[in-house]
């Protein structure tokens, strides 16, 4: 176990760095998209560079020109703050495209929601205008009836007047049958008279009831007509159905769009925002920089960690420095010696 450790220190340190190294450049990239290949040469180098000059500071940090061990102190620290940067980047960068997907989401969902609450405000206008209507039917209909019965009382009283105006020559016709007695008698002469007196006002009057009878069956027809046509313009008024339906096919567009942001990343950060009573970006924000935090550093640890394991602990006497004092006294012995 102790000779594989090192190896896979070594792997787990290079692959942390490499993909930190894959973000950065990439984010560095995208910043300067005009030269992009150019910028990714040069970004690769750097990280490269950066590892190489973390080790070598590690095992040559005492024998080193302090001059140097400063430079390589300070461009290592930038290229570290450099690689964070470019970690930030990409990683902005890719939630900024999920985050202009989810809008793009919001923004139909907003608008089908904006467009259901149209159509159920064109639903409750037509169950108004139904009952607004109906009440109107129906006192149209009471009219048309109060019309119709104004009309048959009328014409009922003047049927009436002429059915009384038979009924007296039917009692002038029965009191002259009741007198015709005796064989002399002229009751019969004067009851074919009379009767024939009447006939002309009875055909009249016969006529006249006949023509009370068909108008007012006439004006029962017209009454069902207006009944009818006002029912049938109630009936297309309601039909309602087909806005019900793009109500419905609305939601299922709705629940389809809330299950793709749901498959996003910032489905669990939303809930992350509202737990802790904060703005997305702001959740995102921080969250992007605790992994900047955490990446690039933790991948120069682990170089410098692996170095440890492998070489020991960095000091003069394991980096083989000779104090220059202890080096001028032997040499004066051996000249005096040869003297």
């Amino acid at each position: 176990m102790n000779k594989i450790f090192p190896s896979l220190l070594f792997a787990v340190s290079v692959l942390i760095a490499g993909t930190a190294a894959f973000f950065s450049v990439r984010g560095i990239g995208l910043l300067f998209v005009g030269s992009f290949l150019p910028v990714i040469v040069m970004a690769s180098s750097l990280e490269i560079g950066k590892l190489f000059a973390v080790s070598f500071l590690y095992r040559k940090w005492y024998i080193m020109p302090k001059l140097l061990r400063l430079y390589l102190s300070i461009a290592t620290l930038l290229l570290i703050i450099i690689t964070s940067l470019g970690i930030f980047g990409f990683l902005s960068d890719a939630y900024q495209d999920t985050k202009n997907k989810v809008t793009f989401y919001d923004s139909k969902i907003t608008n089908l929601e904006f467009k259901n609450q149209s159509l159920r405000k064109q639903i409750e206008d037509r169950q108004n205008l139904n009952s607004k209507q109906q009440d109107n039917i129906n006192v149209n209909v009471d009219r048309y009836k109060q019309i119709y019965d104004d009309y048959v009382k009328q014409q009922n009283q003047t049927k009436q007047t002429i059915l009384d105006k038979l009924s007296v020559m039917d009692q002038e016709v029965n009191m002259l049958k009741s007198k015709s007695s005796g064989l002399f008698s002229n009751s019969k002469k004067k009851l074919e008279e009379l009767q024939a007196a009447q006939a002309d006002d009875r055909t009249k009057y016969k006529d006249q009831i006949d023509k009370i009878d068909q108008g007012v069956q006439a004006q029962y027809n017209i009454f069902l007509d207006k009944v009818d046509k006002a029912n049938n313009t109630q009936q297309e008024v309601s039909t309602s159905d087909n806005l019900l339906d793009q109500i419905e096919q609305n939601n299922e567009q709705i629940l389809v769009l809330k299950e793709s942001v749901h498959d996003t990343d910032i489905g669990s950060f939303r809930f992350i925002a509202q737990a802790f009573g904060i703005e997305v970006d702001t959740a995102v924000k921080w969250f992007i920089i605790m992994i900047v935090v955490v990446f690039d550093p933790l991948a120069m640890c682990l170089i410098i960690g692996y170095n440890v394991y492998v070489h020991g602990r960095a000091s003069p006497q394991s980096q083989h420095v000779i104090p220059t004092k202890t080096m001028s006294t032997p040499a004066v012995k051996i000249k005096a010696v040869k003297k």
